[in-house]
Formats: C-alpha cells, structure tokens, sequence
C-alpha cells in the first residue's frame, strides 16, 4: 500500500514493516522503504542515519505494539508473570515476518528502566537476588527468541523428519515418539520448554551446572 508522499518517522517505520513483512529481513532496503513512501532514498537519512538504526525502530514498535504483557499484575506471582511475560514476547515476534531475528539483532540490551524495574522487583519479592532476576529474565527471553527465531526460520514446519531404514523397535518407538510430538504442535513444545527452564530458575535452583 503506497503512503503519501511523507518521511516523517512514524511513516518511515510504518512503511518498514509492511516491507519486512512482504520480503523477510534479508530482503529489506531503504530503495525499496523509500518506493512505498514515494519518496527518494536520500531523504530517509533525515531520520535515520542507518539501516541499522531504522531497523532497530522497527523492532521497537513491534514490541510497543504488540509486547503486551510486559508488566506484573499487583500480587501475582514470579513464575506465573515470568510465563506470561514470555508467552507475549513471542506472540508479538510471531506476529511480524522474521520477527525473532530482527529483535535478536537489534541494538545494544537497554531495557526501558520502569520496565525493567518493576519486573526484576517481583522477582526480588519471591527471594531472588537482584542479580539473579536480571539472569533469570535474560534466560527465558533468549529461550524464547530463540524457539521462534527457529520456528519461523524452519524449511519443514516443524516436522521432525528421522531418516532411517531400520524398522526394529527402538526405532519405530523413537518415530512414533517424534510423530506424537508434531501432532502436539510447536505451542506444546514452547510452553514444555518454558516449563521447565521457569522451575530451574527458582531461588535456590539456579546454580549452574558443574
């Protein structure tokens, strides 16, 4: 859909993500965001000053979009926020093409500080260290950047293909396992994972393996 001849920012991202969302991440160009706005190329650095930088807005406003449940509810529980807060993480990734990728990539780890406050502080009032909630919230956002950065970059959606002749047993117990976990659906296997990363990182079961 072309814009009117505009290159103010919240036009230039705009136009950003319907490109992204039309090409993928590797095909996006600022010739090809300048043809949507109709304007020429030149006139996006008036904003940004890269690709880069443009990029990095456009990761931005997805997650002010569509990152909803950044925040704990009055009273609510680590886990159950920490869940939650992952769980809206990657609806809003799954909600733009290439969407992990691009938030993986993006800029410098800057939280926005009330944000980030409010959540390492529900974490504190369960028993964890300051320093232990920044490790445990780190944990499930590169644990769920990385399930859907590989969900939307698989060439067989999610199939779990075993290539075998063998027809003895274990092998046939193995596929009829992997067939199981297919017919389950990659939200199962998300929240499997989610799971059990949450019980791991509970006070006093974090230490890292020796």
């Amino acid at each position: 859909m072309p814009y009117p001849s505009r290159t103010d920012r919240v036009s230039i991202v705009a136009a950003a993500l319907e490109v992204l969302d039309e090409r993928g991440l590797d095909d996006v160009s600022l010739r090809a965001i300048a043809e949507r706005l109709g304007i020429r190329q030149p006139a996006l650095y008036h904003h940004f000053a890269s690709k880069a930088e443009l990029l990095d807005a456009v990761a931005n406003e997805i997650l002010a979009r569509r990152h909803t449940d950044r925040l704990p509810a009055d009273g609510e529980r680590w886990d159950v926020f920490v869940a939650r807060n992952a769980r809206s993480l990657r609806r809003a990734m799954l909600g733009t093409r290439d969407g992990a990728r691009l938030i993986a990539s993006s800029g410098p780890r800057s939280p926005q500080l009330d944000t980030a406050i409010a959540q390492v502080g529900v974490l504190e009032a369960a028993g964890f260290t300051t320093t232990d909630a920044i490790l445990a919230l780190i944990a499930v956002a590169r644990y769920t950047i990385g399930s859907v950065i590989e969900q939307q970059s698989a060439r067989d959606s999610g199939d779990i293909v075993i290539q075998t002749e063998r027809s003895d047993s274990a092998a046939a117990r193995l596929m009829d396992g992997a067939r199981q976990v297919v017919a389950l659906g990659q939200d199962h296997e998300f929240e499997t994972g989610l799971a059990a990363l949450i019980r791991g990182l509970a006070p006093g079961s974090s230490e890292p393996l020796r």
